[in-house]
């Protein structure tokens, strides 16, 4: 029998909900090599998994998923060079740059984590820095009640085995919360 990988379930349930939506979606897809060859074969590393297109606005995204109640920001889960890759990407106008962090629990919950947060947060949680977070903040991972307070939730509905994320929308919240903010800054 299989293994379920959950997270390539996870993308293809993603390119699947942004085909319904016409929200125009690129997986970027990573380059299998065997497990006794990796240490001898150079490839390259994937910026990010997938980049979605709507409104005029490119959403640059990494996908994660798990069925605990945090996301490891270690090393082999949370790549350095595609934060780094996300952080420059997010320095363009009409970029809008961050994580998918699906938590595989009853809710299906599911949050957009934008990439300065996520940065913000990161430095916060490892160094130990004062902080007004609301809940608890873990060294090494990134719990769903932080997601829940500086990301923005993805409405899902499960069909049958697979979900419908609601891509569409969330690029929508995402530009105007990204306008709103200018508006505000801009005075």
């Amino acid at each position: 029998m299989s293994k379920i990988n959950y997270g390539q379930n996870f993308e293809k349930d993603v390119q699947q909900s942004c085909k319904k939506e016409k929200t125009w979606f690129m997986r970027i897809k990573d380059v299998y090599i065997p497990f006794n060859l990796r240490n001898r074969i150079r490839t390259s590393r994937n910026d990010y998994d997938c980049l979605v297109f709507n409104n005029k606005t490119l959403f640059p995204l990494e996908l994660k998923t798990t069925d605990k109640k945090s996301i490891s920001m270690k090393e082999e889960i949370i790549k350095a060079h595609q934060v780094e890759k996300l952080a420059e990407a997010n320095t363009y106008e009409d970029v809008i740059a961050g994580f998918l962090f699906n938590f595989r629990n009853e809710e299906n919950s599911t949050f957009f984590v934008p990439i300065e947060e996520y940065q913000r947060y990161k430095n916060i949680a490892q160094n130990q820095l004062e902080h007004s977070y609301k809940a608890k903040v873990n060294r090494a991972s990134i719990p769903i009640g932080i997601c829940k307070e500086i990301g923005v939730e993805v409405l899902s509905v499960k069909k049958r085995v697979h979900y419908h994320y609601f891509i569409k929308q969330l690029t929508e919240d995402l530009i105007a919360r990204e306008k709103e903010f200018e508006d505000k800054f801009n005075g």
